[in-house]
């Protein structure tokens, strides 16, 4: 670390202010805090002790208020199926797995697998994961967290059957009732939550803490000076409060339930909370899923889906993308089609849950991925009116009315359009376009609505500044744009990724200015080049990176 009690820092591309603006100057700090920032051909006081940044880029510290902290630094440690292109690959790896570990807890975990990119998207089955593993306890998330492979060890230890769970379609079943080995939301937080205490139990205290703070310094080094983790239970709240206290990194959370993410919390949560200092109490609640989302669009959409991936069939010779589109439960409702995942079917039950904490003065901080959620998580805002505001994360899809009732809630939208290039073509072959609006920064903006750049890592790109760019570029691995007019320019974007990770977590930050904290990184060049990298983070005048 190095401390600077006063500095200048000359020849600098400075994005400055809220509204940001771009400027050429210099920016002086002392104390902590920023003392001046001035135009080149402006007087900038005393530059004894100064530092020529010969054209580098200044701009505010970058802030993930929806990043699964906890989890990607306990992913790391794991196996990665990322590279798995078929069943083969994924039993083949499963296999291989069972013979070399012998981890005290027994557990063999792999994530980030993506089966809807395999050629022909069959997973393995309950059966033949246990032919391989017999009483090993195998799990294997997907890239979105919301979808895993379970063994039928795996399922034991956390104590899962279907009766047990708020949505018994949690856990996928045959016809004849047999269990498929396929696990979704709270049945796959269930056993997240095992695994990790399981696994964690055979820490010591210095390891735990060494696990977080090896995290907290990859976020260090890509400028991240603030990371909100969007739901933990109290265990791992003491495990994060412990780290904190170890790191410059400012981390804070929102509280879930002590059973799992997924699960709703309740007034038992909110007793053994441990909240962060960094940030004001905030609580998460999910409404939908991610592939199975609460959603829907016009019957045209669904027309338009049901004919590229029959055209795609057949091109391909292949019927992976008929498959993968009737993955979907999708129902004919009032002229629409419309996906039936909400979680919470009675709204009363929802305001009850979410005032227990709204009351006692908890920010709502909401998981609403398709346009019908949206819709629930704004009338759940306008009902009970939460003292400490609310945050929706996702909005993946919506239309003009749905940006209009989102917009009279006044809640801040958390988005993450570092998802383009890898779900543009999901996105165009489900037949949203033009019927819905994909990540709408543009329209938010222009409706005044409050946005929030996130990354939702492991799930997304964690890189803040590469989700900064997608929000300027939209652009897909073609080379082409995703819904162009959903564009902010540049200012906007780094604004979003910094500025607007405060507003969701219902803070003030009026980005770089006199008198605001010292915290800041310094960029190798324009922050909008896929070349550029932040090379300085410091944060409140102390160069940690």
């Amino acid at each position: 670390m190095e401390y600077c009690q006063e500095t200048a820092f000359l020849n600098a591309v400075i994005w400055a202010g809220s509204p940001i603006r771009k400027m050429q100057g210099t920016m002086r700090i002392g104390g902590g805090k920023i003392l001046g920032i001035a135009a080149n051909g402006q007087a900038p006081g005393d530059d004894r002790d100064a530092r020529d940044l010969t054209g580098r880029h200044i701009i505010p510290g970058l802030i993930d208020a929806h990043r699964h902290f906890f989890i990607s630094a306990l992913i790391a440690r794991h196996r990665d199926a990322g590279g798995w292109k078929s069943k083969s690959d994924a039993l083949d790896a499963i296999r291989e797995a069972c013979r070399g570990d012998r981890s005290p807890a027994g557990w063999v975990f792999f994530s980030r697998m993506d089966h809807t990119k395999w050629k022909n998207p069959v997973l393995p089955t309950l059966r033949e994961m246990d032919a391989i593993a017999g009483s090993r306890p195998v799990f294997v998330t997907d890239l979105t967290l919301h979808r895993s492979l379970a063994s039928t060890e795996a399922m034991r230890r956390a104590q899962l059957s279907r009766d047990s769970l708020r949505f018994a379609g949690d856990m996928d079943v045959r016809r004849n009732g047999e269990l498929k080995g396929t696990v979704w939301e709270e049945a796959l937080g269930r056993i997240l939550s095992t695994m990790y205490r399981e696994t964690l139990r055979h820490a010591t205290g210095q390891e735990k803490r060494e696990i977080i703070l090896q995290e907290a310094s990859r976020c260090i080094r890509m400028g991240i000076t603030h990371v909100h983790d969007p739901g933990v239970s109290s265990d791992v709240q003491v495990l994060l409060d412990d780290a904190g206290r170890h790191t410059p990194l400012k981390i804070s959370w929102a509280v879930a339930s002590g059973q799992c993410l997924y699960t709703p919390p309740c007034s038992d949560d909110e007793a053994e909370a441990v909240h962060s200092p960094h940030a004001p109490r905030s609580v998460k609640f999910f409404l939908d899923g991610a592939h199975r989302t609460a959603a829907s669009m016009p019957v045209m959409a669904g027309l338009k889906a049901t004919i590229r991936a029959g055209f795609d069939s057949v091109s391909q010779m292949n019927l992976a993308p008929v498959k993968l589109l009737l993955e979907q439960k999708i129902l004919l409702k009032g002229g629409r089609l419309v996906m039936p995942y909400l979680r919470f079917e009675d709204a009363r039950d929802l305001q009850k849950r979410a005032s227990v904490f709204s009351e006692k003065g908890y920010r709502l901080v909401i998981h609403a991925l398709g346009n019908v959620a949206v819709r629930q998580a704004a009338e759940l805002i306008r009902t009970i009116r939460p003292a400490g505001g609310a945050s929706v994360e996702h909005l993946l899809v919506m239309d003009d009315e749905d940006l209009d009732i989102f917009a009279g809630c006044g809640a801040v939208a958390s988005v993450q359009p570092g998802f383009i290039p890898g779900y543009a073509e999901t996105i165009e072959r489900m037949g949203a376009i033009p019927y819905l609006k994909t990540f709408a920064l543009g329209s938010m903006k222009r409706r005044g609505i409050p946005v929030c750049i996130s990354s939702d890592g492991p799930c997304g790109p964690d890189d803040p500044l590469y989700n900064a760019r997608r929000a300027a570029d939209r652009r897909k691995p073609d080379g082409t744009m995703l819904d162009p007019d959903e564009r902010l320019s540049q200012e906007d974007a780094l604004a979003a990724a910094s500025i607007g990770g405060s507003l969701s977590m219902g803070m003030a930050n009026g980005g770089l200015c006199t008198g605001a904290p010292a915290t800041f990184c310094v960029v190798d060049g324009d922050p909008f080049s896929d070349a550029s990298r932040v090379i300085q983070t410091w944060i409140d005048g102390v160069r940690v990176y």
